[in-house]
C-alpha cells in the first residue's frame, strides 16, 4: 500500500525542504511542487501527479519523526478513516505541542486541547487515534476519499482553511478525521501564540475573506462574525500589527461580496 507524499515549497527554503526530505523514508514516493500556484492548488497537482493509495501532504517547514508516515497509514486502514493528522511539537521544544488537531464551535472559532501543553501531557491521557474537526500542516488522505470529494477548494481557499474544509467536507460524507498521538512532527514556523501575527500581507487578507466564505459554505451562524473581526482587530493592535488591519478588512469585505479566487495585489 504504497504512500505518496506531496511537499508544496516556495523559492528560498532550500535548507527546510532538505530536513523535510531527510525525514521521510525511502520507499515513499516524494513530489516536490513550486511554481505560480497557490497552497490548495499545490496540494491538487501533487495528488493528481502521485501513484500511492495514500497521499501524505507536508509543509516545507517541517521535520518528521521516525515511524510516523508509517503510523497514519496504518490508522487509515479503518476505511471509516479518510483523513489521519500528526501532533506537531515545536522545532525548538520537541517536547511542546503546536498543534494537536482542532474541534471548531458553532461561532466558528477553533478550540484545540493540547495547544502549548507538553506531548507527555497529550500522551498520559490517550496513546490511541483521537476524533477531531480538522488538521492542518502534515497529514494524510486515503486518495479514494480525496478524489471522491474532489480535492481541495482551491477557489474559497486558496491558502487558509483549505484543509478545515476538506475536513468538514469529509465528515458530513460520513468519515472520520482523526489525530495519530503516535505521529509527530516538528514545525519550524509554528505560532506559539493564539493571537493573530500575520507576517504577510496576503495572510492578513485571506484570513480575513476565508472566514467568512467558509462560514458561508458550511452553515455557520453569521451572527459571530462581527465578534471574530473584533477579536482580530484587536489582537492585531495588541501585537502592533497595524499595517495589516487594512488587508484583514479588505477580506472581511471581499469574503461577505462572495470574491472568489486567488486575488492579484494577493497573489500566493
Amino acid at each position: 500500500m504504497m504512500v505518496s507524499a506531496v511537499i508544496p515549497t516556495y523559492e528560498g527554503r532550500t535548507e527546510l525542504l532538505r530536513r523535510l526530505i531527510e525525514s521521510i523514508p525511502s520507499g515513499v514516493e516524494k513530489i516536490t511542487v513550486r511554481g505560480d500556484m497557490s497552497l490548495s492548488e499545490k496540494r491538487n497537482y501533487g495528488a493528481k501527479k502521485s501513484k500511492g493509495e495514500f497521499i501524505l501532504f507536508a509543509d516545507d517547514d517541517n521535520e518528521l519523526a521516525y515511524q510516523s508516515i508509517k503510523m497514519l497509514r496504518l490508522a487509515l486502514q479503518n476505511k471509516k478513516v479518510a483523513v489521519a493528522g500528526m501532533v506537531g511539537c515545536y522545532d525548538h521544544d520537541k517536547r511542546k505541542v503546536c498543534d494537536s488537531g482542532a474541534y471548531r464551535m458553532k461561532n466558528g472559532f477553533t478550540k484545540d486541547k493540547y495547544f502549548n501543553k507538553q506531548i507527555f501531557d497529550l500522551w498520559n491521557e490517550t496513546k490511541m487515534p483521537y476524533e477531531v474537526d480538522e488538521v492542518a500542516n502534515v497529514f494524510m488522505i486515503r486518495r479514494d476519499v480525496f478524489e471522491k470529494l474532489g480535492g481541495f477548494d482551491t477557489e474559497r481557499f486558496p491558502i487558509d482553511l483549505d484543509e478545515a474544509d476538506f475536513c468538514i467536507r469529509a465528515k458530513r460524507a460520513g468519515y472520520r478525521v482523526v489525530v495519530v498521538p503516535s505521529a509527530l512532527t516538528y514545525h519550524r514556523s509554528a505560532a506559539q501564540s493564539r493571537l493573530p501575527n500575520f507576517r504577510r500581507p496576503k495572510n492578513a487578507y485571506y484570513m480575513g475573506r476565508n472566514r467568512i466564505l467558509f462560514h458561508k459554505k458550511h452553515g455557520l451562524s453569521l451572527r459571530f462574525v462581527p465578534i471574530f473581526i473584533l477579536s482580530y482587530v484587536v489582537s492585531l493592535m495588541i501585537k502592533c500589527k497595524y499595517s495589516m488591519i487594512k488587508h484583514f478588512i479588505k477580506g472581511v469585505c471581499d469574503g461577505i461580496q462572495d470574491r472568489t479566487g486567488n486575488r492579484k495585489e494577493y497573489r500566493v
